[in-house]
């Protein structure tokens, strides 16, 4: 996996007091995986050490009261940048930080209360549909989320991330099946798909949350979204499956499947549930191949109705 990391969290002394937050558990990710470090704060040309900032009504300010704004903002489309370069799985980033919180941040009047938030560049990762997980999470959960790597879903196609970069070929692979959205409106856009690789379930966080993409070559051929652990701590969840027209009625897709099945189950996992529209034949036909079956549940999606169904592994 490709991770990026809070700069500080590997000892870089980055934080405003001229210190770190080394976390060796965190650390020790780069014996196995890609570890890519990263200070936005510093990427934006603040030095070290500084004074404390908080974001204040949206903008950033620091102790003295001077706006600090544009520095944070310029260092975060800096690492975003960085991370679409670099095609990250996953960044693991500082707790409350005005930059990388992720969760919670101080809520600006620097008395050390605080409030759910996401910094600048937490925020900044999370709209353009990365992976973000708190430094704490992480200490509770990582072993979890490391457990899964998507480029293991198929030995025979490419599997990556998706991310905002990606929006324009999932459109045109997913403008390329009208009759989905016939049963499943509405009609597909840039901001639906935005809105996809962003959407959690109830009580879910973007560090169990894959959206991904499968490519024979420079083509992609497969959209996925992904939930690990849901509804339960055994069970995948199948949010969004989508083949190019090009491959289907091939076997593309229920081989993608199978593969993904064999390897869920090779991490422990014993079954994956998904949801189709009860209306729609072709899907209800094409999962019933695969081994899903209704588990009896239904639920009103608004447009259309969903039939829940599951494969036991």
């Amino acid at each position: 996996m490709k991770i990026l990391v809070s700069a500080c969290l590997l000892g870089q002394k980055c934080k405003y007091n001229g210190g770190d937050n080394f976390n060796p558990t965190i650390a020790a990710l780069s014996e196995r995986h890609k570890v890519i470090p990263a200070c936005p704060e510093v990427a934006g040309g603040l030095s070290v050490p500084r004074l404390p900032c908080e974001i204040v009504n949206g903008e950033v300010m620091n102790t003295a009261g001077e706006s600090r704004n544009r520095e944070f903002r310029d260092g975060a489309e800096k690492c975003l940048a960085m991370a679409e370069r670099e095609n990250i799985d996953l960044a693991i980033l500082q707790s409350r930080s005005p930059s990388c919180g992720a969760r919670q941040i101080y809520d600006g009047s620097f008395s050390g209360r605080l409030i759910p938030g996401e910094g600048i560049f937490a925020s900044l990762l999370t709209e353009n549909g990365f992976r973000v997980m708190d430094a704490e999470d992480f200490a509770k959960d990582g072993g979890r989320v490391m457990k899964i790597d998507v480029s293991g879903f198929s030995e025979r196609y490419s599997v990556r991330c998706l991310h905002h970069s990606d929006i324009p070929a999932v459109l045109a692979l997913c403008r390329g099946n009208p009759q989905f959205y016939r049963y499943c409106p509405p009609f597909v856009t840039e901001r639906s798909i935005l809105h996809d690789m962003k959407a959690l379930p109830p009580r879910k966080d973007y560090s169990d949350k894959y959206y991904v993409g499968y490519s024979d070559g420079d083509k992609l051929i497969a959209v996925m979204d992904f939930i690990m652990a849901y509804p339960d701590e055994k069970t995948a969840f199948i949010g969004f499956f989508m083949t190019d027209a090009s491959v289907q009625n091939a076997g593309v897709g229920s081989g993608i499947i199978d593969e993904l099945c064999r390897y869920l189950k090779g991490v422990g996992l014993s079954a994956v549930r998904l949801g189709w529209v009860s209306d729609n034949p072709q899907a209800a036909g094409f999962w019933h191949k695969n081994g899903f079956l209704e588990t009896g549940m239904t639920y009103d999606a608004g447009l259309y109705t969903v039939t829940v169904a599951e494969r036991p592994l």
